[in-house]
């Protein structure tokens, strides 16, 4: 298979943090503690968006796949 699947990528980054995934269909769900990531996926190697929460509270967004890793490394 041809190019990195970074849906499945970014999954196992999370699973290694402890981060519990949930996929439904297009998105995928890590929760953690009081953290919540919401990634919305275009196929298995871009994502449209994604949003981070801190006890529910609605932190920030972004576009940035790199900046997703970061948020997963909390």
């Amino acid at each position: 298979m041809p190019g990195t699947d970074e849906r499945q990528a970014l999954a196992e980054a999370g699973a290694e943090k402890g981060w519990n995934r949930r996929e439904l269909d297009h998105v995928d769900v890590y929760l953690r503690d009081r953290y919540r990531v919401r990634v919305i996926w275009q196929g298995a190697e871009a994502i449209s968006g994604a949003s981070f929460f801190d006890n529910e509270m609605y932190e920030g967004y972004t576009r940035d796949l790199a900046k997703v890793r970061t948020w997963l490394k909390k």
